[in-house]
């Protein structure tokens, strides 16, 4: 993340990585019910524009960035590698995708303020997916930004096509849900973890990544946190459980 965005491309941010992460989750689930789902890194998706550098008003949030001096960019590491060739201040042509259009603009970089050596264009970008979904799934949520819930979506989703995944105990979850179906971790855990104690719920999968796991612990109380890796991991954890009584 780029450091001193404002409130409003930070939201903007959140919003775009909570839509991410429903689309990961998704393809993971079906995945464990042995469906199919094509999905290809897309390009790099404008959250927002920076309103001091260069790219403020000629790139837009939703273009998505699929070229950088002719380079193709199919990820935020194909865009970062061009950039790393240039120093702050040279030109670089953008080629984006936009309402079906592809568009070149020239853009001259800037220097991270936080890392001067580091050359950026001065956009929050996001990875953008081409997920090609077998029927549309909607996850009906308010207030809810941020990757954070990828572990949830993708356990609700597989309850709700007919896996018994909380074998009768009150579950919550927390972890970013990457798409090789790994768990990763997840800010605010002290927050999220008084939270579910909060909702009197049995049992709340953590990620064990980042020491996640291990800082749930201290605010566990009573509830029993169940330290995760991977979502075949949660759902073995679900299903070794012992019966509900």
């Amino acid at each position: 993340m780029q450091p001193g965005i404002s409130d409003q491309e930070r939201f903007e941010l959140d919003l775009a990585t909570m839509k991410a992460s429903q689309s990961i989750a998704s393809v993971v689930a079906l995945r464990e019910l042995g469906i199919r789902v094509p999905i290809r890194p897309d390009g790099v998706r404008v959250v927002a524009v920076t309103s001091d550098s260069h790219a403020a008003g000629v790139l837009r949030p939703g273009d998505v960035i699929v070229a950088a001096d002719g380079n193709p960019v199919l990820t935020r590491t194909d865009l970062a590698a061009t950039l790393a060739r240039l120093k702050p201040g040279a030109q670089v042509r953008i080629t984006i995708r936009r309402g079906g259009k592809k568009l070149t603009f020239p853009i001259r970089t800037t220097a991270d303020t936080q890392n001067p050596g580091r050359t950026i264009i001065g956009v929050l970008p996001i990875q953008a997916l081409g997920v090609r979904l077998p029927f549309p799934i909607k996850f009906n949520l308010q207030k809810v930004g941020g990757p954070s819930a990828g572990l949830a979506f993708a356990l609700e989703l597989l309850e709700k096509k007919g896996r018994d995944v909380d074998h009768g105990y009150k579950v919550a979850a927390t972890g970013e849900m990457q798409l090789n179906g790994s768990v990763t971790r997840i800010g605010g855990i002290k927050q999220k973890t008084i939270g579910a104690r909060k909702s009197h719920v049995d049992v709340f999968l953590v990620p064990v990544d980042g020491d996640n796991a291990r800082d749930a612990k201290r605010y566990a109380g009573g509830l029993r946190i169940i330290p995760v890796k991977s979502f075949q991991q949660a759902l073995q954890a679900l299903a070794t459980l012992p019966p509900k009584s």
